[in-house]
Formats: structure tokens, C-alpha cells, sequence
């Protein structure tokens, strides 16, 4: 009866430390499993294409980021991460009056010096970036985790374009052989031409790098799930002008004298003082940003 008794406890103990074993092993490989974590979010409210215009800052618009993210768990604490964002911003700046005065040749090729002067000029600039950003995170543990966040983006021009509006427009061209100033006829391209409203042109922005900054708070949910609100900043590094710049804001047209073509102010130069209306573009976000997250 003892030699059956030493046989059957040291069985039992065996199978119990295997069980242990086992339940390890478990909660080992599903902490393994919890090291990959894939989010979709949407960032909003504020941004602007940023610069000054003769001295006057621009204001902020609205804007929005949808994206799409892949994170890496380095230790509970720590991931990084990048993907992809689509970014809409805009811009606009806004002067009560502008004229400049530059030469050019009439339709006879003649020389002379075009000028003009526009009432209550208007510009909207619009464009969309792809961001690629890489991203470090900290966040604390507990189903309710503070998180922080931050790193670089690299944002590249889908599209980029600006529209251009004023109350009045006049021009005159002035014959210095002539020591002579026209204010008509129309035809020619001079006189009052009223309203000014264009269609949308190509601006030619150029490829972006941004800061980023956010901060939050993460919900733990069922099922591996997670749900991010925080507040977010996006601070362009990169002057993203267009490369083409001291051209005319409006320009004189030889073949249609009536048909001015209007420059953006981002490209433009005043020739009368040989002065760039605007000397720098960066873009700047901030606001809200709300992600749901699945781990695995």
C-alpha cells in the first residue's frame, strides 16, 4: 500500500506542473500576440497653409487627416509606428488693395509698361498631401492608459491649387516713347474691367515635412480593441512654395489683351519695389483626433 502511494502523488504532481506549463504558455503566446496593433483615425478642426502676405498673417481654416497606421510594441510601454494620411488644408490671404506696374509689349510689339491696380483682392489656396509619418509612443497600462506621442511626417503633394477673386480691376499702359499713359481702349487691354473672378489654376506646392505631437487618452475595449481621443499638432519644417516664383500677379496678355492672367500671390513678386509678396509656406494643424485601434 505505500509503494502504491509514492507512485500514485508524484503522478498528480506531474500533471499539475504540467497544467501550470501549459496555462504559461498560454498568456505567453497571447502577450506575443498583442505586439501589433493596426488603427484607422480622423484628425480635425484647424490648419493652414501659413505665411504672411506684405507683413499680414493669414487665418486658420478648416482642415482634415484621414489615415490609416501600423504600430510595433517594443515592451508594454513602448511602439513605434508609421502608415499613411491623407491630408486636406487650405489657405487664404486677403488685400484691400494691390497695384504694380512692369513692361511689356503690346499686340503691334510695341513696348510699353503695363499697370494695374485691383480693388478688394482675394485668394483660396486649396491642397492635399500624403503624409508618411514615423511615430514613437509611450503609454501607460490599465484599461483607462494616458498615451503621448511623436515624430516626423513626410508629406508629398497630391494636388495643390489656388483661385483668385477682386471687386474691380483697372489698367492703363503707359508709352515712354510717348511720354504718353492710355486708359482705353478696352480692346487694347486698358481701361475699368470691373469684377475679377478666376477659375482654378495649378499652384505647384512642393513636398512637405511636418512635427508631430499628440497626446491623449486610450480606452482599453473588448476583444482586443482600443479607442484613442487626444489632441494633435502638425507643424510644417519645410518651406513648401511653389519653385516658381517673381511672376506677375497679373499678367498682360499679348494675344488677348482682355484675357488677363492671374499669378498666385505665393508666386508672385511686386516689380515696382522688387519684392516677393509672400516669402515663406509652411503648414500648420491642430485639434482633435479621435482612432480606433485593433491589436493582435
Amino acid at each position: 500500500m505505500k509503494i502504491n502511494n509514492i507512485n500514485i502523488y508524484p503522478s498528480k504532481t506531474k500533471v499539475r506542473l504540467l497544467l501550470v506549463m501549459l496555462i504559461s504558455g498560454a498568456i505567453g503566446t497571447s502577450h506575443a500576440q498583442s505586439k501589433n496593433e493596426v488603427s484607422f483615425s480622423l484628425e480635425g478642426l484647424f490648419s493652414k497653409l501659413d505665411y504672411e502676405v506684405l507683413g499680414q498673417k493669414n487665418d486658420m481654416e478648416n482642415g482634415l487627416n484621414f489615415g490609416v497606421g501600423y504600430s510595433y510594441y517594443l515592451s508594454d510601454y513602448w511602439s513605434i509606428g508609421t502608415g499613411a494620411e491623407l491630408q486636406y488644408t487650405e489657405g487664404s490671404a486677403y488685400l484691400s488693395s494691390i497695384e504694380d506696374a512692369y513692361t511689356s509689349l503690346d499686340m503691334e510689339g510695341e513696348e510699353f509698361e503695363f499697370r494695374y491696380r485691383a480693388e478688394d483682392f482675394f485668394e483660396y489656396q486649396y491642397a492635399y498631401f500624403l503624409n508618411i509619418p514615423l511615430q514613437v509612443q509611450y503609454e501607460t497600462q490599465g484599461i483607462t492608459r494616458f498615451y503621448a506621442a511623436g515624430g516626423l511626417k513626410a508629406g508629398f503633394v497630391l494636388q495643390s491649387e489656388y483661385e483668385a477673386q477682386a471687386s474691380s480691376l483697372t489698367t492703363s499702359g503707359y508709352y515712354k516713347q510717348y511720354d504718353a499713359e492710355l486708359r482705353n481702349p478696352r480692346f487694347a487691354g486698358f481701361g475699368e474691367f470691373g469684377s475679377m473672378d478666376t477659375s482654378r489654376s495649378e499652384l505647384g506646392l512642393r513636398t512637405n515635412f511636418i512635427l508631430n505631437m499628440e497626446a491623449g487618452v486610450k480606452f482599453m475595449l473588448e476583444n482586443d480593441k482600443a479607442l484613442y481621443m487626444g489632441l494633435f499638432i502638425d507643424y510644417g519644417l519645410k518651406d513648401v512654395k511653389p519653385e516658381q516664383n517673381q511672376q506677375n500677379l497679373i499678367a498682360y496678355n499679348t494675344e488677348d489683351p482682355t484675357n488677363f492672367m492671374n499669378r498666385s500671390l505665393l508666386s508672385s513678386a511686386n516689380n515696382t519695389d522688387s519684392t516677393e509678396y509672400v516669402e515663406e509656406v509652411k503648414t500648420l494643424a491642430f485639434g482633435l483626433k479621435i482612432q480606433y485601434a485593433l491589436q493582435f
